[in-house]
């Protein structure tokens, strides 16, 4: 028996406040717990298509739920939480770029926040632990970045190291770089809610996207095969206007429980096919206009700061 949110329920779903009550799935799992904030309108939309019934309605409704596997099925829902912790976890600093000493040494993960010719002003490295990465003038650093379609490598000599406002270097790109193109097509970053048809429905998370493909997330509870051919339903929107797209499409890889703090979340490549000429316009724009948000840094920092 589902019990289906009321419009009053739906309008009490705020993006930045904390629930007020508890959310439950048709099939009895705890979607989100009431006091848990809604931290993205994405997450928000997960609740809206996936919440059956709320906290007061579950006490009827869950007697249609069998008692020996009613506690494995009350935990909150995998994507959810995952939402959560990757909007937090990968805010937009700049421009990813990697570190190390030589090819075999510890590689660590920063951001370039400046270019200037061809010096590039880049936040000092930190280890997981947050302590800084001890960086020397003069000293040569193996330098990996991906942009656009290609991977890029170099050889990078640090001219300075700077502590204020922030700990960052300054580091001299060579006049000589190694590019190996990877994609044919541009792809961007993205945390959008979306269904899968396998041919049953499930819900997923779209984590890149672009005319040519993408990365999803999953439930562990769906088990995709690769070539398998699936449909995906999201929905873009552009200039004031939404796009809703059922794009057919092959499962490409299986990356599997690839990130460490959410084994419950498996990932997958897709390839689409066939794609119309409105459809592939669409994406199209969608990933490149996010391309360019994801690249300036100045409408990012004002854009944080202004209210509403």
């Amino acid at each position: 028996m589902r019990v289906n949110l009321t419009s009053g329920d739906k309008e009490r779903i705020v993006v930045g406040q904390p629930l007020p009550f508890s959310i439950f799935s048709s099939e009895g799992s705890l979607l989100l717990a009431a006091g848990r904030v809604v931290e993205t309108g994405h997450a928000r939309d997960i609740l809206l298509s996936s919440g059956a019934c709320r906290e007061g309605d579950k006490k009827t409704w869950a007697t249609n739920v069998a008692d020996d596997d009613s506690t494995e099925r009350l935990r909150t829902s995998p994507l959810i939480a995952f939402q959560s912790d990757y909007r937090r976890a990968n805010p937009a600093r700049g421009l990813p770029i990697s570190m190390a000493r030589n090819g075999t040494s510890e590689a660590f993960r920063t951001f370039v926040a400046g270019v200037h010719g061809q010096i590039l002003i880049v936040d000092a490295p930190r280890r997981a632990d947050g302590a800084l990465v001890a960086v020397m003038p003069r000293q040569a650093w193996l330098c990996r970045t991906f942009q656009g379609t290609s991977a890029f490598r170099f050889s990078g000599t640090v001219l300075k190291v700077a502590f204020e406002p922030f700990p960052h270097l300054y580091v001299e790109v060579p006049k000589t770089v190694e590019q190996r193109k990877i994609r044919d097509r541009t792809r961007a970053t993205v945390l959008m809610s979306a269904v899968i048809e396998t041919p049953v429905s499930a819900q997923c998370v779209v984590v890149d996207l672009s005319v040519g493909g993408g990365r999803i997330a999953t439930s562990d509870e769906v088990a995709l095969e690769r070539h398998q051919p699936i449909s995906l339903e999201l929905s873009l929107e552009m200039n004031g206007t939404k796009y809703n797209l059922s794009l057919r499409a092959k499962v490409a890889r299986l990356f599997g429980a690839s990130h460490s703090e959410h084994p419950r979340v498996t990932f997958y490549g897709v390839s689409f096919e066939g794609l119309s000429e409105l459809d592939g316009c669409v994406l199209n724009g969608y990933v490149n206009s996010e391309l360019a948000l994801e690249l300036n840094s100045l409408w990012q920092v004002l854009s944080l700061s202004a209210p509403g």
